[in-house]
């Protein structure tokens, strides 16, 4: 008698991201609630399992949702503003709007919009920096969303004690550390921008709790410049006599590494969200990444926010990151396209110390998963599927996103965001915006 179950995609091509980097062609999906329940060809699933709805996808591509390792999700009120000039003053402009127009009730709405263009691009888990964090998770729980987020550390735009400061934060991770949804994390802006009390505060809550530690690092040489006037040392070098860089460390950017950090980084098993347009729109370098992976440190891929990128698709980052380390390492062999498509599932999976749950699609894990059809003219024909989907495919062929059994589109339908009402209210909002310009 076959095993009774929710779903049962079948058909299609299969690219599991497990250890093997194992496809199956003609392959087959059983879901049961929020999890996989098997992987394996359409004939041997079909024999085994009886599902309420059967899903045939076939000469379509499944594979797990992306994970997108950095963004400030709410930023997408600020796309498009401050275009065209390097990072500290695109700071300079870009924080005096965000204490204006960055309310809890714009924050909610940036977010959802954000969401949704993730869901429409296959991007089914965030890690989010970002104000107003209990909005931003209220917002994700509501549309089904997938996240890492915590309470954003800026001393410039706080008065609060250090032990205020720490209660906030240790009540935040007690409240979500067994969430569904929610991966409560630590996380500062830099550490230009957080005095060493603070920073030695965080690693302690991070050290006690066992969450992943988030920050911005060796973005810019401006930040170099910066950090090497406060403290004597690099970054990187900082962040090691502070005891902050660790396996549950997620560094954002790593543009300006020397040869020893990037050992370093290796040795702490830290890991780099890399994020490629963000660096070139501002000016800030090209990151090291196929020194760091050859060096095996763990490699992210993230978008940043919307006011620096501009935009959230994790193909563009995908099929950038690929090209931009060929043309300047000089060699076409670097970052093949499984390797970047690791980078994108296993490596965000990995950095958010979420691999255990999602990243690949195996028994147990949860069902994140996207599918993505190939049969556009862009895409015919296809000779290999991964290499379609990082040199080829766009967010546009995206036609399904699953996370955490449930379905957040189908058929190129959003199905838990009202997409034209938020585009209408964030339009207005936009309006308001302009005429602080």
């Amino acid at each position: 008698m076959p095993e009774q179950i929710d779903q049962l995609i079948v058909g299609g091509e299969i690219l599991t991201q497990n250890s093997i980097g194992e496809r199956i062609i003609d392959g087959a999906l059983a879901i049961s609630g929020e999890k996989i329940v098997a992987v394996g060809s359409r004939e041997d699933l079909l024999a085994r399992y009886q599902a309420k709805e059967t899903i045939d996808v076939s000469g379509k591509v499944v594979l797990p949702g992306l994970v997108n390792a950095h963004t400030h999700a709410a930023m997408t009120i600020f796309r498009g503003i401050a275009d065209d000039i390097p990072l500290e003053p695109w700071l300079r402009k870009i924080w005096p709007l965000e204490l204006k127009f960055a309310t809890e009730e714009n924050v909610a709405l940036g977010t959802e919009i954000a969401f949704a263009e993730m869901i429409r691009g296959g991007t089914t888990t965030a890690a989010d920096m970002y104000w107003h964090y209990q909005t931003i998770i209220d917002t994700a729980k509501k549309v089904g969303f997938r996240l890492a987020t915590g309470i954003g550390v800026l001393e410039a735009l706080y008065e609060e004690s250090k032990e205020i400061l720490k209660n906030r934060i240790c009540e935040y991770i007690e409240t979500y550390q067994h969430d569904e949804l929610i991966t409560p994390c630590t996380l500062i802006h830099s550490t230009y921008t957080v005095g060493r009390e603070t920073l030695l505060l965080v690693r302690q809550i991070s050290q006690e709790y066992g969450v992943v530690f988030m920050t911005h690092a060796a973005e810019s040489r401006a930040e170099l410049k910066d950090v090497l006037e406060q403290t004597g040392k690099t970054p990187i070098n900082y962040l090691e006599e502070l005891g902050m860089l660790s396996s549950n460390s997620l560094l954002a950017h790593g543009v300006h590494l020397d040869d020893n950090e990037i050992r370093l980084l290796a040795e702490r098993k830290t890991s780099i969200a890399h994020c490629p347009s963000s660096n070139l729109k501002l000016g800030s370098g090209i990151a090291r990444v196929a020194d760091l992976l050859a060096n095996g440190v763990n490699v992210a891929i993230g978008t940043d926010g919307c006011a620096s990128n501009n935009n959230l698709d994790m193909w563009e980052e995908m099929h950038l990151a690929s090209l931009v380390q060929k043309g300047v390492n000089f060699d076409p062999t670097v970052l093949p396209a499984e390797q970047v498509l690791y980078m994108a599932t296993m490596g965000g999976a990995k950095a958010l110390n979420l691999d255990d749950k999602i990243g690949s699609l195996e028994a147990g894990k949860q069902a994140d998963l996207i599918i993505v059809d190939l049969n556009s003219l862009h895409t015919t024909p296809v000779f290999d599927a991964a290499s379609h989907l990082v040199f080829t495919s766009k967010a546009s062929d995206v036609e399904a996103t699953m996370i955490a059994g449930r379905w957040q589109m189908r058929d190129k339908k959003l199905l838990t965001i009202d997409e034209e009402g938020k585009k209408d209210e964030i339009r207005q909002l936009a309006e308001m915006i302009k005429q602080e310009l």
